[in-house]
């Protein structure tokens, strides 16, 4: 997963001067997907630390390149 190793926060990725608006948008929507996976994961039983206040983060850093 491309943030993964680089990007601690949305924000993280937001700064990085080195992406299109279209790579963030791409690598945010990865991120979102990712988070909601695990979320539900953790629902049905899976052990893991909540995210819920990342993806807010994601969420809105998309809204912001929207």
């Amino acid at each position: 997963m491309p943030y993964f190793e680089k990007y601690e926060t949305p924000d993280d990725l937001m700064r990085d001067d080195t992406l299109s608006r279209e790579e963030k948008i791409t690598m945010l929507e990865k991120w979102r997907d990712d988070k909601k996976d695990y979320m539900r994961a953790t629902d049905e039983g899976m052990e893991g630390e909540d995210r819920a206040e990342l993806l807010k983060q994601i969420k809105k850093a998309l809204a912001e390149l929207r």
